[in-house]
């Protein structure tokens, strides 16, 4: 008899390796951001962001009780906005003000259009529209490009859950299980063959569609309906093995997402479906806590330099602005991401959860209001 059973019927246990592969991640895009050698590939820390979260994000949802579908929405989204919405509006903001402070008369207008953007997490559709392309060197690359995988993964949360507990509610409990796997993978299917197809038609549109990453969401969602196993423990290596290899055979010039995406994205599952404990030591489970608070600050202090009327670039002085960007980092996860995110109040209370999405909402639009019409005016 097979020792896998459906994840739903498992009691919950933290992951810690799932943190690790968190750390894997950001230590993936910050090395490609910092120019290392050897990691032109670092880009396919974002397809392991994508995989996990689906993967997370699912098994949370299968946990929730079918006969409260509207309670079930309002937690799952108050549950987002505490954790995404307060960290993402506190950097726009940041930005906003730090590149008018030190870029001077090298300021570019466009940075506040691509913050309004930002904040109604949309930046993927602003660089499509504007035939951005994240790997021309020489480019001004805007403060808040990173965004768009924010705005993917915020996309599909928009639609997802309602799906799931749709399923839930109108499937047996014995057919419900296997209703989202079919679902998620005819979702793969279409969103992986849309992907394939765009990615010869129109590199940019595919490279930060919704539509071509969605399938990597869903494949982390699918290896969420089966349980984590220790008898094929070589498949976690394999996995690991798959994430080296694209980096060395994946670089700024290769035809990404399509048919390659697969690599690291499969490396992924395979990871998560049969963990390597070592992932999960210590500093790594760290470095995975405070990943999100890190993606977001690392492109202004590793960006920015590079934009200002007298650029730094001194590659040394990168790893003083890599230490800015873990000290703020640091310190926005303990003293700011993490009390909102575990606010008993706000949990219990849809309504104070809504406010705080205005309130940083209204804060932004209210940051760049203030830069457009009366800063920008007087030094420009």
């Amino acid at each position: 008899m097979s020792n896998v059973a459906p994840i739903s019927s498992r009691s919950s246990t933290f992951r810690a390796d799932i943190q690790g592969l968190r750390a894997l991640a950001i230590i993936l895009v910050i090395a490609l951001h910092l120019n290392l050698s050897g990691f032109e590939a670092g880009y396919i820390g974002v397809d392991i962001f994508l995989v996990v979260s689906g993967y997370v994000i699912t098994l949370s949802l299968m946990k929730k009780p079918v006969n409260r579908f509207f309670g079930n929405l309002k937690e799952f989204w108050v549950s987002r906005f505490t954790r995404i919405f307060p960290v993402a509006a506190l950097v726009v903001c940041v930005t906003v003000i730090a590149s008018i402070l030190f870029s001077g008369k090298a300021f570019n207008p466009d940075l506040l259009t691509d913050a309004k953007w930002a904040t109604l997490y949309a930046t993927n559709f602003r660089l499509i529209n504007t035939g951005s392309n994240y790997f021309i060197a020489g480019l001004d690359q805007s403060l808040l490009t990173h965004y768009w995988s924010l705005a993917v993964e915020q996309q599909f949360y928009l639609v997802y859950p309602i799906v799931i507990f749709l399923l839930s509610r109108f499937s047996s409990e014995k057919t419900k299980l296997a209703a989202l796997r079919i679902f998620l993978l005819l979702s793969i299917i279409g969103s992986s063959y849309w992907s394939i197809t765009q990615t010869l038609i129109d590199p940019v549109a595919s490279y930060f569609s919704p539509f071509t990453r969605f399938w990597e969401l869903a494949l982390g969602g699918l290896v969420a309906t089966f349980a984590v196993t220790k008898r094929f423990k070589f498949a976690g290596f394999l996995g690991l093995a798959l994430l080296i290899a694209s980096m060395f055979l994946l670089n700024s010039q290769s035809s990404y997402p399509g048919f390659l995406a697969w690599l690291p994205a499969f490396g992924t599952v395979l990871l998560l479906w049969a963990p390597i404990q070592k992932l999960g030591i210590k500093p790594l489970r760290y470095l995975g806590d405070i990943s999100y608070s890190l993606y977001l600050w690392h492109f202004l202090w590793l960006v920015l330099p590079k934009q200002i009327e007298q650029p730094i670039t001194d590659p040394n002085m990168s790893w003083v602005f890599l230490a800015g960007a873990l000290s703020c980092s640091v310190l926005t996860y303990h003293f700011f991401e993490r009390p909102i995110h575990r606010s008993v109040t706000l949990k219990k209370d849809g309504f104070s959860a809504l406010s705080v999405g205005v309130i940083c909402l209204a804060a932004s639009w209210l940051t760049i209001s203030l830069v457009e019409n009366f800063w920008l005016r007087s030094i420009l």
